[in-house]
């Protein structure tokens, strides 16, 4: 049987996207809700690193502890739909998929901290500290409104030069794709993430027509539009 336990939080993040793959590829997941926002997992002490998602494969005992680690393994250890067909595809979707890692890591991030209040010394905030420095938090709003803006404007010239549609590589949706379908959606609908869509007009991905309609033709995807109301339902 494929099974995997996961540890993650009641938040879109990192883990949304593990959740999807696993639901498209077949894959029973015993969802852990860690600390500091459950009790099922305390990433200090069971993690590795100390962070999450962490997951375990029921087969082998595999354990991991870095969402790219754990996505590539799932879609290599049980072929599916998102799985890349050929080497030249699955750089591409690495790349893609490392993108939106970027973004996540150096845009959605910070926010967290931001939303939540967060302010425990750990590697991430650095790049809190630096969006906020000379100006507090709107400085940080600002700044940081600035960077989503900057890099999704790069992004979408560089879809309309590709012209692959409706997915990042073309026909076939990819594990990068889900990714990106995750923070705009998150973005775009879970309560936290409205003082970003206040900072855009109320309008974060306005202009970006191609990356609009990728996420679009992934949320249609039957096992994606069953769980669509996740995002108005998570805090981030």
């Amino acid at each position: 049987m494929k099974e995997i336990d996961l540890a993650y939080l009641p938040v879109i993040g990192r883990g949304e996207q593990i959740n999807i793959i696993c639901k498209m590829h077949g894959v029973k997941v015993n969802y852990l809700l860690s600390s500091p926002m459950g009790e099922d997992f305390d990433k200090d002490k069971q993690a590795p690193f100390g962070t999450i998602p962490w997951m375990k494969d029921h087969a082998n005992g595999l354990e991991l502890n870095d969402s790219m680690a754990i996505v590539q393994y799932l879609v290599a250890q049980y072929p599916g739909p998102l799985t890349p067909k050929t080497n030249e595809h699955s750089a591409r979707v690495s790349m893609y998929w490392g993108w939106v890692q970027d973004y996540y890591s150096f845009v959605l991030s910070p926010f967290h901290d931001i939303i939540t209040g967060h302010n425990e010394i750990f590697w991430r905030n650095l790049r809190l500290t630096d969006s906020l420095a000379d100006g507090g938090k709107d400085a940080g709003i600002t700044n940081l409104t600035k960077l989503h803006k900057s890099r999704f404007e790069f992004f979408e010239k560089h879809l309309s030069d590709t012209g692959f549609r409706p997915f990042l590589t073309g026909s076939e949706c990819s594990y990068a794709d889900i990714f990106l379908y995750t923070c705009v959606r998150a973005v775009e609908e879970t309560g936290g993430f409205g003082i970003l869509r206040e900072a855009c007009g109320g309008k974060p991905f306005e202009g970006f027509e191609n990356v609009s309609g990728i996420v679009n033709a992934v949320g249609n995807i039957p096992e994606i539009k069953s769980s669509a109301s996740k995002f108005s339902e998570c805090p981030i």
